[in-house]
């Protein structure tokens, strides 16, 4: 049975979809039609084997990739392969009145490429991830909150490496690089 709740909702999916059948736009990762090769993304990125990482959240963030590329396990052959370089940098990010951090953010920064089988880097780029956990007195809470806080950075760290690979692979060229390095403004824009 129809419910006119459901008719509104299907109509509203179906009239706020409609402008987009024009434009080229098509789904990343699922199938716009039966004939779609929408899952050639999903088998290009099982072709990528992932790099061992240095460290424990490295390691972390190793398994989290094969989740997300290769599920079934590192391919025999590849077609490329994904280098990772993983930094974590911890700071206090409020402070109580003895100048102690109650709270403590974690800056994750990985920086990867992705080679394909003659060594030649085809993509270059930066994912960037800023968590952060209280800080209480009892030093075992701290331990279990930190590690959370990498369990969860390398998660989303993962996911994001994940998705521009897969708009790289879809596009063939690659997404804008975050630059590490602060730009200098043009002085003749301000002219403009």
């Amino acid at each position: 049975m129809w419910s006119r709740r459901g008719i509104l909702q299907s109509l509203l999916v179906a009239g706020a979809l409609a402008p987009l059948a024009g434009c080229g736009f098509r789904p990343m990762y699922g199938t716009a039609s039966a004939t779609a090769a929408g899952t050639a993304v999903d088998q290009q990125m099982a072709g990528i084997r992932i790099s061992p990482i240095a460290n424990r959240e490295g390691q972390e963030l190793h398994n989290a990739l094969r989740d997300r590329f290769n599920p079934l396990d590192q391919p025999s052959s590849a077609a490329y392969s994904l280098d990772v370089n993983l930094t974590i940098r911890t700071y206090g990010a409020l402070a109580r009145r003895d100048l102690s951090a109650s709270r403590r953010n974690v800056e994750m920064n990985a920086f990867y490429s992705l080679n394909d089988t003659s060594g030649t880097m085809v993509l270059k780029d930066r994912a960037i991830i800023t968590t952060g956990y209280d800080e209480f007195d009892d030093p075992l809470n701290d331990i279990s909150a930190y590690e959370d806080t990498i369990r969860r950075g390398t998660l989303q760290i993962a996911d994001q490496i994940r998705t521009r690979v897969a708009v790289f692979l879809t596009a063939g060229t690659p997404p804008g690089v975050p630059s590490s390095e602060p730009k200098e403004p043009d002085p003749g824009a301000w002219a403009r």
